[in-house]
């Protein structure tokens, strides 16, 4: 069970990927090969979940709830997780090609969109979403369970 408020989870969800971040850029300094390839996994693995709970859970509930859905705050964040995928997979390709540098040097772009999309989403989208689907917050925490580890 989710002991956490809608906007607490999310928000916490945000920095646990924030230090999956930081924990690549300390393999890559360290030049450990398979510390490296390992912490880019779960980084890359976090920010994935992250967008699926919220595209898969969160957004869906919230569009129902206030029929905001073309043009609205969940297709701003949408639009921006497909670009920060998009850097996830040059990011992959770097990786595959044993490019820890480019990795990080391309991290360095998506760590600016991430941190700009997180204000966003934590200054605006979760504090409507939480007052919107506060009643609704237990189905939705349950759902959101089967995505976590």
């Amino acid at each position: 069970m989710i002991d956490k408020q809608l906007m607490q989870f999310f928000t916490d969800d945000h920095r646990e990927a924030d230090q999956c971040w930081a924990t690549l850029e300390e393999a890559v300094n360290g030049g450990d090969q398979p510390a490296i390839r390992a912490a880019f996994d779960t980084y890359k693995s976090r920010m994935l979940r992250h967008f699926s709970m919220e595209e898969e859970v969160l957004f869906p509930a919230f569009e129902a709830k206030t029929g905001m859905s073309q043009g609205g705050p969940t297709a701003v964040m949408r639009m921006e997780h497909e670009q920060m995928r998009g850097m996830l997979e040059q990011m992959s390709t770097a990786m595959e090609s044993g490019d820890a540098q480019e990795v990080i040097d391309l991290g360095d772009t998506q760590l600016m969109l991430v941190q700009q999309h997180n204000q966003k989403e934590e200054t605006i989208l979760y504090t409507m979403a939480q007052r919107m689907l506060d009643g609704d917050w237990p189905e939705l925490s349950a759902k959101l369970e089967s995505y976590l580890d």
